[in-house]
């Protein structure tokens, strides 16, 4: 099936379009405000708390890690110490085995204790039972771990080996850095079953202390000049983004003054031009009714295909031409008489795409119609939007020449519907666009120049507003142009009370 026969189809049957032809309708031009299109923007202010909260997260993280490694750093730091230390200790009972005066365990442990930074060293068994002590008189008694008595069960857990495992606990009633292996002074091979004795090493722990203090202070410096860094990072982030709204909005208000200034220019212009009509309309009209009759006349006296007759008829043409210039110039200048009432939009393009579909067959353009699923009706003259409308599709045809794409288009807004008129012509000049709605403003050899300014006319005193989108032709020879009407949709109560009187005129 053609595009044309699909074109037919769609107007023969109420132009009923799918869900997927509305969503594709503003495919090719610009987003307007007020469309129901895209997705909105997150709000600033969420933005910004959310970049805060995961920088206060990297830092509090970046925190942890680093106090982590310094307190990891200082533990290996004193584990290698009460390593040493014990292996020291060993070497010197090893030495002492091998000489004739000996070396008590003893006098030793007392010896290595009287260090300020060594608490204690004690000798156990697997049970618990102290073998040797710093303190002599804790000899034979049972070391004391978290504030209670260390069992087999309790030695299993801390899991003693040949390698020194460290720790900070409480041991002897004291919070010390305790490092702790299995104790073999001289003994190359122990005898299966004999249970191995653990040494314990306590050293102090307030180096260790007072490093975690430091650690922890200097990284809560560090975290509160990083946080406070990113803060103002933020609330730069956040004024910028306040400038470049409020430079938006300026932009925009000063756009709409400019708007509004050609506005006024354009109704200034308007109402010059209906103070000139109403001056001299009638005057005009009357010389010009008797100069037709008079031609008229003078027309019949001279003999069927002669020269004098065929001036006669020219003066007969021109003198329509002139009254229809007349008529449009009052029409222009006279206040609109629109009668709005809740009206589908789709029916006003389906007439007007049966007016002009012979000739846009006759230019070789292809019509497409698109809507978007459940378009409200709008509160409008159905008669003179048609009027707008169909200006608006003569002037496309006018500009595709040699052929092209008219695409008509309804759309819903935000208690708003847009009528769409787009065509693949060759554009409107840049330094044409600000008197395109002017009167008697045209680029085309032949026209008047008040169809743009009938529909803008038409389109205001529905409360309405058009817009203009035009992209010259390039190299290719196709532009681009889109007006866009957007017209105030039909307040609820009114449709109501139109079914109301469509049923009762049913029943009656």
């Amino acid at each position: 099936m053609s595009v044309e026969q699909k074109n037919a189809r769609a107007v023969s049957g109420g132009f009923g379009v799918a869900a997927a032809a509305g969503s594709r309708a503003f495919e090719a031009s610009p987003r307007e405000p007020g469309m129901r299109v895209g997705a909105s923007r997150a709000p600033l202010g969420l933005v910004l708390g959310g970049a805060a909260v995961v920088l206060a997260l990297m830092v509090g993280l970046l925190a942890f890690i680093s106090i982590e490694r310094s307190e990891a750093a200082m533990a290996r730091l004193l584990a290698e110490k009460g390593s040493s230390l014990i292996m020291a200790f060993e070497s010197i009972l090893r030495s002492g085995m091998r000489s004739e005066t000996g070396v008590r365990l003893q006098v030793l442990l007392e010896e290595m204790a009287a260090s300020p930074d060594i608490i204690f060293v004690a000798v156990t068994m697997p049970d618990g039972t102290i073998v040797a002590h710093s303190r002599c008189f804790r000899l034979g008694e049972i070391l004391q771990l978290e504030g209670r008595e260390l069992d087999e069960k309790r030695m299993r857990d801390l899991r003693p080996g040949s390698a020194a495992r460290w720790g900070v606990m409480r041991v002897e009633g004291q919070r010390v850095f305790v490092v702790y292996r299995y104790f073999t002074p001289g003994l190359k091979e122990m005898p299966r079953g004999f249970p191995m004795p653990i040494i314990f090493l306590g050293l102090d722990v307030s180096p260790f202390e007072i490093t975690r203090s430091q650690n922890r202070d200097y990284v809560a410096m560090l975290s509160a000049a990083t946080l406070l860094v990113g803060l103002l990072c933020l609330l730069a982030l956040y004024y910028a983004q306040r400038a470049r709204e409020s430079r938006r909005r300026q932009r925009k208000a000063e756009g709409e003054v400019r708007r509004l200034e050609e506005e006024v220019r354009r109704k200034e212009k308007l109402a010059a031009v209906g103070n000139l009509a109403a001056g001299v309309a009638h005057e005009i009209r009357n010389p010009l009714s008797s100069i037709k009759g008079y031609a008229t006349y003078l027309g019949q006296r001279f003999p069927e295909g002669s020269d004098d007759r065929e001036a006669a008829a020219v003066m007969v043409r021109e003198v329509d031409r002139l009254n229809r210039v007349i008529t449009d110039l009052i029409g222009l200048s006279r206040p609109s008489d629109v009668r709005p009432r809740p009206i589908r939009l789709e029916n006003v393009v389906a007439h007007v795409m049966r007016l002009i579909r012979q000739d846009a067959e006759r230019r070789k353009v292809t019509l497409e119609y698109r809507a978007s699923r459940r378009v409200p009706s709008v509160l409008a003259d159905s008669e003179r939007m048609s009027q707008a409308l169909l200006n608006l599709c003569l002037n496309a045809l006018d500009a595709m020449p040699d052929g092209g794409r008219m695409t008509l288009a309804i759309a819903r807004g935000k208690q708003r519907v847009c009528l769409m008129v787009r065509d693949t012509g060759t554009g409107i000049d840049p330094a044409a666009r600000a008197h395109i709605f002017d009167p008697y403003f045209t680029t085309k050899g032949q026209g008047t120049g008040m169809g743009l300014a009938m529909a803008h006319k038409i389109v205001t005193a529905h409360d309405g507003e058009i817009r203009l989108y035009s992209r010259p032709a390039g190299k290719d020879g196709r532009g681009e142009t889109i007006f866009r009407i957007w017209l105030p949709t039909a307040p609820q109560e009114e449709l109501s009370e139109q079914r109301h009187q469509g049923r009762r005129r049913k029943k009656s």
